[in-house]
């Protein structure tokens, strides 16, 4: 009767401290998710510099190591020259290292992401809509942005 009764008291004191630990990361959930919206980058620095070429997107969505190897490379940005003034790189970097996401796997796309590769396959991507939004990378042909 003893080990019961400690074994009840035991699961309810497992289940308020798993209460306290998961109720803060269910509250820090990104809303954006839930509504659909993506997350851009508010520094105002970030924001003016890669806005010009695509979306600003917000250090969340990659991890700290592959923004700096991306802000490493911008002589050779998928492509492209998006070569900044040094000072301004390390402004843009250190922003974005500071405030990066935690995924699981190390990548340099976005785009090449798991959980966007299943937002984002033909169930839920037409082709028009792709057309219509030129790039992949487009988010904001679709996406509203969160504010």
């Amino acid at each position: 009767m003893k080990t019961s009764k400690r074994l009840k008291a035991l699961t309810r004191l497992g289940l308020a401290a798993g209460a306290f630990y998961v109720a803060p990361l269910m509250l820090q959930m990104d809303q954006a998710s839930a509504s659909g919206a993506i997350s851009l980058a508010t520094d105002p620095l970030t924001a003016q510099e890669c806005s010009d070429c695509h979306p600003a997107y917000g250090p969340r969505y990659l991890r700290a190591y592959a923004w700096q190897k991306i802000m490493a490379n911008l002589d050779d940005h998928f492509g492209e020259d998006a070569t900044v003034d040094e000072d301004v790189r390390l402004k843009i970097e250190k922003y974005l290292v500071y405030n990066a996401g935690r995924p699981r796997k190390i990548g340099l796309r976005i785009s090449e992401k798991t959980w966007f590769k299943k937002e984002h396959d033909a169930r839920h991507i037409s082709a028009r809509m792709l057309e219509k939004a030129g790039s992949i990378s487009n988010c904001t042909a679709c996406h509203s942005v969160k504010k």
